[in-house]
């Protein structure tokens, strides 16, 4: 199974907003790898490839060089980074991203947001979905409580670990 060009360009942007500097992948007979560093390119893979064609030439098409900032798909929007950071207020408990992605506030574009700033919640219900790939994973509240406040914007991407919201348990 070789990955859309979508796909590739999804990996991409994920990428791009990480804190990774290479990344090698292989998936079918699509193989891609990229640097960040403005050093050497990452190592080839070790057995020579077939030429690209079709989906391969587009991911090649679509790697970035140092000199390209971005693949040519829309940017997501970028997460609240400094209030994201900040330290837990003292009696708060932090819902963090459990992997690099797109956070969602809603299960569907058509729904209601999941929870609101004093939505009350349980322990293991879910808050909001992250996004990888087309793959969703709900993330749930880690306590029974009230969401004192919602950090992300709908849609942003989000790195590992990263506050999402926060709850103050009751």
């Amino acid at each position: 199974m070789n990955p859309s060009i979508e796909e590739i360009r999804e990996v991409l942007k994920i990428f791009l907003d990480s804190e990774l500097q290479d990344l090698r992948l292989e998936i079918g007979t699509v193989r891609l790898a990229v640097s960040k560093g403005g050093g050497s390119a990452p190592q080839p893979f070790s057995t020579p490839a077939p030429r690209p064609t079709g989906v391969a030439a587009a991911a090649a098409a679509l790697a970035p060089t140092p000199a390209v900032a971005a693949p040519a798909a829309a940017p997501a929007k970028a997460a609240a980074a400094p209030k994201a950071l900040a330290e837990v207020p003292e009696g708060w408990v932090a819902v963090t991203a459990p992997s690099v992605g797109v956070f969602y506030r809603r299960p569907a574009p058509d729904q209601p947001p999941f929870v609101e700033v004093g939505s009350e919640v349980g322990a293991n219900d879910p808050v909001c979905l992250i996004e990888v790939m087309k793959m969703f994973t709900s993330v749930v509240a880690p306590c029974k409580g009230r969401i004192a406040e919602i950090l992300i914007e709908d849609a942003s991407m989000v790195e590992y670990g990263q506050p999402l919201m926060y709850i103050e348990p009751v």
